[in-house]
């Protein structure tokens, strides 16, 4: 009876040892969405008025360098690489009456031009000293010596005309700041012209050259017109002080009779600065 009684009083004990409360005890109510604070949007501390860069604190990169176009050194001299046509040209030969128009082309031929100026000082202006050289090339068929011929067959033989505009010239550019969006230039010199003339059948190969006089006129481009920075980026990347894109008119007077380079050279191309 006694055990029966012990039993009887235990079993509520056993009940809520076996069913524990839903929730956990908490000692404060759980905050309320309206209780959380939203966190400010974190301002930079400076902003890179070249590249664009944010900076959220003061210790910006160390070893980062960047260029201001006003801290840029001053040109000393430029690499100019252009692109167009020259010719045609009125060389006659030395063993027939056949001109260069008559074995190649009485138009314009494809030219490459390579440039190189340094910067000599300022007066009302810009001077400096340019010489360039470049490559020119033209494919043509011979001629018979007996017109008569000419009518009733083609001649077998192949030409390849070769020639290198070598030119030196002072040049004045109406430039007062390394800034400056637009600037005319003339330029004024001579030259050597050298040719080379190539048979595909190997029997004779012609060269020589020439002199030359030769003036031009121009108009650099900045591409700072597109992007004030582009200077800032060009130096900080390739050590590249300016860039223009360069449209340039020649006119070459040749000064030998037979070979007679005399010929307008028209060419665009681009100027990059150091």
């Amino acid at each position: 009876m006694k055990l029966t009684l012990l039993g009887f009083l235990l079993l509520p004990c056993f009940a809520l040892a076996e069913r524990p409360p839903l929730e956990a005890p908490y000692t404060q109510a759980p905050a309320k969405r309206s209780d959380y604070v939203r966190k400010p949007i974190e301002k930079p501390k400076s902003i890179d008025e070249d590249t664009g860069d944010y900076y959220y604190s003061d210790d910006t990169q160390p070893d980062a360098i960047y260029y201001k176009v006003e801290d840029l050194p001053p040109i000393k001299g430029a690499f100019y690489l252009r692109f167009g046509s020259i010719g045609p040209f009125d060389i006659k030969s030395d063993n027939s009456n056949n001109t260069y128009k008559d074995v190649y082309t009485k138009s314009s031929s494809l030219v490459v031009y390579l440039e190189y100026e340094r910067q000599l000082g300022h007066l009302l202006g810009k001077w400096s000293v340019k010489m360039g050289s470049g490559i020119a090339t033209e494919d043509g068929s011979g001629r018979f010596s007996n017109p008569a011929v000419s009518p009733l067959r083609s001649p077998n033989e192949k030409y390849t005309f070769f020639v290198m505009p070598n030119t030196v010239a002072l040049s004045y550019k109406l430039n007062f700041s390394d800034k400056q969006w637009i600037t005319p230039y003339v330029d004024a010199g001579g030259g050597y012209f050298t040719f080379i003339e190539y048979r595909n059948d190997g029997d004779h190969t012609a060269y020589g050259g020439a002199p030359v006089l030769s003036g031009a006129g121009g108009l650099l481009l900045s591409f700072n017109m597109l992007d004030k920075n582009s200077a800032s980026m060009l130096y900080a990347d390739y050590a590249i002080n300016h860039m223009w894109l360069d449209l340039q008119f020649r006119r070459i007077q040749g000064l030998d009779d037979t070979k007679d380079f005399s010929s307008n050279m028209v060419t665009a191309g681009f100027g990059f600065a150091f």
